[in-house]
Parts: C-alpha cells; sequence; structure tokens
C-alpha cells in the first residue's frame, strides 16, 4: 500500500513539474514573439497572401475587404498566438527560447530578423527560376508517368 502512495506521490511530482516546465517555456515563447516582432510579421504576410490572392486571380478584387476580414479573423497574431506560442513550448525548452530571444534582442539578431524575408523571397526566386528553367522535364517526367 506504502508503495502505490509513494508511486502516486512521484506521478504527480512529475506532472507538476512537466506543468511547470511547460508555463515557463510558454512565458519564454511569448517573451520571443514580442522579441522578434511576430505580430507586425504576421500582419505583413497577411497583406502579401492577400495580394498574391488577387494578383493570382483579379476577379477577387471587389472581394478584397470581405477577404481582409477573413484573413484578419483567422489568420491574426492574436488568433493565432496560443497556438504559435505552444508549438515553440513544445519544441524548446524555456532556457533554449531564452537563448533564442536574447540572439533575436543582438544586433546580429535584429539585422536578421530585418533581412530574412528578403532573404526568404530571393531564395523563393531562385526555386522558381530553377523549376521553369528545367520545366519541359518536369513535364515529360508526368507525361512518362501518366503513360504507366
Amino acid at each position: 500500500m506504502k508503495f502505490i502512495q509513494i508511486c502516486t506521490l512521484a506521478l504527480l511530482l512529475a506532472s507538476t513539474q512537466i506543468t511547470l516546465a511547460d508555463t515557463e517555456s510558454e512565458k519564454e515563447a511569448a517573451k520571443l514573439m514580442d522579441a522578434v516582432g511576430m505580430q507586425s510579421a504576421l500582419e505583413q504576410s497577411m497583406q502579401q497572401m492577400l495580394d498574391v490572392q488577387i494578383n493570382n486571380n483579379p476577379s477577387l478584387s471587389p472581394f478584397r475587404s470581405v477577404m481582409k476580414e477573413f484573413f484578419s479573423k483567422y489568420m491574426s497574431y492574436e488568433s493565432l498566438k496560443p497556438d504559435i506560442i505552444r508549438i515553440y513550448a513544445d519544441a524548446f525548452t524555456a532556457q533554449e527560447l531564452t537563448d533564442i530571444r536574447e540572439f533575436y534582442g543582438s544586433k546580429t539578431g535584429q539585422k536578421a530578423i530585418k533581412l530574412m524575408p528578403q532573404l526568404m523571397r530571393q531564395g523563393g526566386e531562385i526555386g522558381a527560376k530553377r523549376v521553369q528553367a528545367h520545366i519541359g522535364e518536369l513535364e515529360s517526367m508526368i507525361k512518362a508517368e501518366a503513360e504507366r
């Protein structure tokens, strides 16, 4: 009987430690989101996503305000914040999140934040050009697969 009580107590203490660790990680994840300007980044991303959708399908242009309202409802920082914090808290310990935040608070980290969208866009352009340059090969591969 005493063994069961000790095991129960050990499990209870372990789960309390996990909860405390999760809470600390969540706090650090929230601080990290503030440090990297996640709200601003998501707002810019949402605007770019809306622009891309309308540029790809100009018939959606009259519905820009409706689409913006929809994206604001489901893609805003406030609506996504709990989920984003959770995935960071699950992926990193509180100490790791502190380390990441400290990096992004540094001069080099701030430069990385500033340049990352441009670098990602440039990388995407390189990928798109590479695919375009070899699109014939892809079409041939698809045709060959379809004939099998």
